[in-house]
């Protein structure tokens, strides 16, 4: 007979022994729950179950952005106006916090409410009328829950809705088998809190080896009321106890438009590897049309797995692509390979113009059209944690133009010259370092001579400390070999072997009031030179030596006003090293050249005032005797002891005329140019900062750069400018001098709506060397950035005169489609190239 409202609460023990269903049968309705509940586990993992488009769903835990506590809109993601709260979450925390939740779940009381219960001949259980069942933070409801005692068989009916710590699921009816744990909902639709997803199917049902199998199912990460994009399938089963899950039949809809069709498609359930198609990436260019690119991911072992790319350039042909990545107990591994069979050349409008007036051929224009092309990069790392180590970076190309013309997906190389083809071992001692390498680079310049091979370099660096002194024993040995005999302008290439050594001892002083770091050594440099590019009378065994001596000391004066500690930190730093004459080193060739294999002047920076030599490289010990002068002053917050202000400022000073230089010539100068270099912080403002040189002899400033570099909280703003100048005839490396200005930035002009853009402009040749600007839209369902950009192409500039033929230009597009993936990063990598900053920004936005 009906009874009022009842309310139950039993010691879980009772739900689990049948022999004590009796006071009220419908108490093994506690089973019943568990394996609801079991069955609902899966699902928190599964990113790809959710609402159908035939069965609506109401906006059950979203709470808009102004409803929503500090804390959580503090978590909320880049772009929402809202979130998805799940009160089971704060249930689960109480229960924690007060000491109820000692163990599981399952140990916690249950609860069974309803309006009224029935008893049908011992054997049928009826519950109506808001029927309730808890169990801690877990909970189901229903208008009818039925139990067959004999079959251990139940059904709810009416508004079903089962709820979990981050999952919550809402049906017309459920069914459960308690003798083989299988059970169906039908018309569910559900959210997945912590994932930000919602979605459904026409049934749920579990089978008996506990896999979820959802049968028209649909889900997508858009907030309510939005349905930019969905991922639906006829069929899609997930395998919670493997950690895998496959769809059949599955269409990705953007605007209810189905754009995809995927017969068969297999995703990982949960944060484990599984073997399947990856999300395509669509990017559409000027001058290789559409280009198209389907990942297929292969988790072949724990430690090893694969991406093999198949790609299709519409207006190049067919590539693959192939990225391997090993990882074992000492090594780390991984491939990048990629192979375009018959380029097609690409169609660039203005060199197409350039063909038809007959102004340049089709073969110059399209160098590379017929041919096949390719990629290697293999890098590999041993021996982290052991005194033994390995280092091999190896990449090469087809050929100069690989990257500009057909970029990389899993290769950030894009605007290199030199690729590095380097192989490292070494062993670490207490006191002594070994190390042998192998090194060679694939120049990617045009009429550059390859740089001289390193095949090998070996080296044995020895550090003592003793009483306060300090003994460093660097020895180098290089032998340096060419591709070539001949250099492109037809001179011999001089090849041979070079052993370096760098002995010193020197006293380190430190303390709050400042420095004091004298030191004396010897270097000396050996040669053993081949004789086939040498002239008659050359000497192929030649040798230098020259002893040195430096002291390097400094002051530090502290005045402190209060708020602020201000220091002046003069400084000196005197350094001398004898005169050994080099002129072996010159004219050993018939057409008078000079032993250089790896050696440069230093570009003269505020830097290269407390640097004891003025060469990069070994094949010279510049003579020297001269002292530097420098002042640094700085200013902290007392508070904060962040640094709110430094500047600084030297010059060296010579006593003696600078004979070694890297040719014959001798070098007068009584004194270098004046350096400075000033940094402030500008607080919320950002930082500003300047370098300078001043030459004293002219008058004018030969080398300068100045810049503000802003960034809001979390980087969600990002504002460069930057410029740079170089005053002609001031530098070997730049007789032509440098003007030019770099501008920046990324800034939110609203909630979802972002700028972004760049302008790089060259006064000296007044004309621009990028510009692009873009648009940025991001909320919880997607985000879409498109770029216009104009760019400097050294390469096509060279095939013709006409200024328009100078620049590229392409309209770049990327959607992400939050929850499955991005359509390609080819926006990604040119904001990072082209924004300071941008990187952290993406890493703190996606945290």
């Amino acid at each position: 007979m009906p009874k009022p409202h009842s309310r139950y609460k039993l010691p879980s023990g009772l739900s689990a022994s049948r022999k004590q269903r009796s006071p009220a049968r419908a108490i093994a309705i506690g089973s019943y729950l568990h394996l609801l509940t079991a069955c609902l586990s899966p699902l928190s993992f599964a990113a790809t179950v959710d609402e159908p488009a035939t069965s609506p769903i109401d906006n059950f835990d979203w709470v808009p952005y102004e409803l929503l506590s500090p804390e959580q809109k503090q978590a909320l993601r880049s772009g929402c106006t809202g979130m998805y709260v799940d009160p089971m979450a704060d249930r689960l925390e109480q229960l924690r916090s007060s000491g109820e939740l000692n163990t599981d779940l399952d140990q916690l009381p249950l609860v069974i409410e309803a309006d009224a219960s029935t008893m049908t001949d011992g054997e049928v259980a009826i519950l109506s009328g808001d029927v309730r069942v808890s169990q801690g933070p877990r909970e189901i409801g229903a208008e009818v829950m039925t139990y067959q005692i004999d079959t251990d068989q139940a059904s709810l009916e009416g508004n079903v809705t089962i709820r979990q710590p981050g999952v919550v699921l809402r049906g017309s009816e459920a069914h459960m088998n308690g003798g083989n744990n299988t059970a169906e909902f039908n018309d569910a639709s559900f959210v997945l809190h912590r994932q930000h997803l919602r979605g459904g199917a026409a049934s749920v049902q579990q089978t008996e080896d506990k896999v979820i199998i959802l049968r028209d199912g649909k889900f997508t990460s858009c907030e309510p009321g939005s349905n930019a994009w969905s991922l639906e399938g006829d069929e899609i089963s997930l395998d919670a106890a493997n950690n895998q899950g496959t769809g059949r039949n599955v269409v990705l809809r953007v605007a209810d438009i189905p754009i995809l069709y995927v017969p068969y498609i297999s995703f990982p359930v949960g944060e484990e590897r599984k073997s399947g198609l990856l999300f395509p990436s669509l990017s559409v260019s000027e001058t290789n049309g559409v280009d198209i690119a389907q990942p297929y991911y292969w988790n072949i072992a724990p430690n090893l797995d694969a991406t093999i790319t198949p790609r299709l350039l519409f207006k190049r042909g067919a590539m693959l692509e192939l990225e391997t990545r090993h990882l074992s107990a000492n090594w780390l591994s991984q491939y990048n390979g990629a192979y375009l069979a018959n380029d097609r050349g690409g169609l660039n409008p203005e060199l197409e113009d350039q063909i038809n007036a007959g102004l340049i051929s089709e073969a110059e224009a399209k160098p590379h059209q017929g041919k096949g092309r390719w990629m290697n990069h293999f890098e590999q790392i041993g021996g982290t944690d052991d005194a033994w180590y390995t280092r091999l970076d190896y990449t090469n190309v087809s050929d100069n133009d690989y990257f500009r013309d057909l970029g990389a997906s899993s290769l950030s190389l894009q605007n290199t010259t030199h690729l590095n083809q380097s192989f490292e071992a070494g062993y670490m001692f207490q006191n002594w370092q070994l190390s042998s390498r192998l090194q060679n680079y694939q120049v990617l310049l045009y009429d550059v001579d390859d740089p001289y091979q390193r095949l090998p370099q070996i080296r044995m660096d020895g550090y003592y400390r003793w009483q306060g002194f300090g003994f460093e024993l660097d020895n180098e040995y290089n032998h340096f070999t060419h591709n070539d005999k001949y250099w492109a302008d037809g001179r011999p290439v001089i090849t041979g072997h070079r052993l370096a050594t760098d002995y010193r001892i020197n006293w380190d002083r430190r303390a709050s009031w400042g420095f004091f770091r004298p030191e004396i050594g010897v270097k000396s440099l050996n040669y053993e030179l081949d004789d086939e590019a040498l002239s008659f009378d050359a000497d192929s065994s030649l040798g230098v030596a020259a002893a040195q001596g430096s002291i390097d000391t400094g002051l530090i004066f502290e005045h402190n006003s209060g708020r602020f500690l201000q220091t002046i930190e003069p400084r000196m730093f005197y350094v001398y090293r004898q005169y050994d004459d080099h002129s072996d080193l010159f004219n050993i060739t018939d057409d008078g050249q000079s032993v250089n294999f790896d050696t440069s002047d230093r570009t003269f920076t505020y830097s290269q005032l407390y640097r004891d030599t003025r060469f990069s490289g070994g094949d010279r010990l510049d003579d020297t005797r001269r002292l530097t002068t420098g002042v640094t002053s700085r200013w902290y917050d007392n508070s904060t002891g962040e640094e709110l202000f430094s500047a600084s400022i030297g010059q060296i000073h010579y006593y003696d005329k600078r004979r070694i230089t890297l040719d014959e010539a001798i070098s007068n100068k009584a004194t270098s140019e004046i350096a400075g270099e000033m940094r402030i912080n500008l607080g919320s403002l950002g930082r500003f900062y300047t370098t300078a040189l001043y030459d004293q002899e002219s008058s004018k400033f030969s080398r300068g750069t100045a810049g503000m570099q802003y960034a809001s909280s979390a980087n969600e703003t990002l504002v460069n400018i930057a410029y740079s100048y170089v005053r002609a005839g001031t530098s070997s490396a730049s007789n032509q001098g440098l003007d030019q200005v770099d501008a920046s930035f990324i800034a939110p002009i609203n909630k979802q709506w972002y700028a972004m853009g760049r302008y790089n402009y060259d006064f000296g040749q007044s004309r621009e060397l990028e510009v692009f600007f873009g648009l940025e839209y991001n909320d919880c369902c997607y985000r879409a950035r498109v770029l216009a950009r104009r760019w400097l192409d050294s390469n096509i500039a060279a095939l013709s005169e006409s200024n328009d033929a100078l620049y590229d230009q392409g309209l770049f597009l990327e959607i992400q489609l939050k929850g499955l993936g991005s359509s390609g990063a080819k926006v990604d990598s040119l904001l990072e190239d082209s924004i300071y900053g941008y990187r952290e920004r993406e890493q703190l936005l996606q945290q």
